[in-house]
């Protein structure tokens, strides 16, 4: 089994970008399941989205839903994916970006791009063509 490993230029193993809209709020949930380490465990992930408030907000509403009170010790990243720069900052934080803000054809290929020329994997979970 291939072992997810970080290093210290890459600080997270998935960052979920989009994370307080619809299909986001789903995937912090499901990222929450089933990556169970606990307090003190290796795994290492953050939400990012353009409304850092959005954001903790969704990860307090997954705490109280899923009984995780550390859930609010997820690290938050701020950006947008209309921004190049922010994009681009985020993208060399994560080994994989889940990327959940849509729809696809307005910002799909920007958070590809951003994500091949900062060398992370990504994942487009949108939902929306």
């Amino acid at each position: 089994m291939a072992t997810l490993t970080t290093s210290s230029k890459r600080p997270y193993h998935i960052i979920v970008f989009g994370a307080s809209g619809f299909t986001g709020q789903f995937v912090v949930e499901e990222v929450t399941r089933t990556c169970n380490e606990g307090p003190g465990g290796t795994f290492q992930w953050a939400v990012a989205g353009r409304n850092r408030d959005r954001l903790e907000k969704t990860l307090l509403q997954a705490a109280d839903a899923l009984c995780k009170p550390e859930l609010k010790c997820v690290e938050v990243i701020v950006t947008d994916a209309a921004e190049t720069e922010p994009l681009a900052i985020m993208c060399k934080q994560g080994v994989i970006v889940l990327n959940c803000v849509g729809p696809y054809r307005f910002y799909g290929e920007t958070v590809m791009k951003a994500c091949i020329e900062n060398v992370a994997h990504c994942i487009d979970i949108c939902g929306e063509p």
